[in-house]
């Protein structure tokens, strides 16, 4: 009987050990005013993500998988608070559409016996509309970083956030989106 306790203990910690962990992020908008948007916009934000880890750890046995559901809510609230800061009015309704399909946001990374390495990509495309008229444009970022042993989550969680933050910071203070809006 003991026997099979045990069996039935260790099975269920196995199961407890290999589950995803949750993955906290919350990118904030610092870079302030870098444009002049001056127009109501009606703003959304799609995951359009094949793979939709957010980190992954390469050649764990098992390899961890930390997933983020909140991911679009949470690049569109900073998106919104870098709309606010550059002049933008956000509206639920109007001629000024932008939204924002994240086509890729994760990090990978590679440990060894002395340091880790993580390498986080952010690819997002923008599909603005003004009545007839459209606008479409991808941006990207990459972001690398290097420790020693093991990583830390929080660490790689910072990181996303720094590269979103970056990636955001672009789009809004992009010449094109602008005159876009401006007619």
């Amino acid at each position: 009987m003991k026997k099979i306790a045990l069996v039935l203990c260790g099975m269920l910690l196995a199961g407890c050990a290999s589950q995803p962990k949750s993955v906290i992020l919350n990118p904030v908008y610092k870079a302030g005013k870098v444009a002049d948007f001056n127009v109501p916009v009606t703003l959304a934000v799609e995951d359009h993500r094949i793979s939709k880890f957010t980190i992954k750890v390469v050649d764990q046995e098992p390899a961890e998988y930390l997933p983020d559901a909140e991911l679009s809510k949470r690049v569109k609230m900073a998106f919104e608070q870098a709309l606010k800061t550059n002049g933008a009015q956000l509206t639920s309704m109007g001629n000024n559409t932008l939204t924002l399909h994240i086509d890729s946001f994760h990090s990978k990374v590679t440990e060894s016996y002395t340091q880790h390495e993580s390498n986080a990509v952010a690819k997002i495309k923008v599909l603005a509309t003004q009545g007839k008229r459209t606008f479409e444009k991808t941006y990207s970022g990459q972001a690398q970083m290097t420790g020693p042993l093991k990583h830390e989550q929080a660490k790689v969680e910072g990181q996303l956030n720094e590269l979103s933050e970056q990636v955001i910071t672009r789009i809004v203070s992009d010449p094109a989106l602008i005159n876009f809006f401006k007619g």
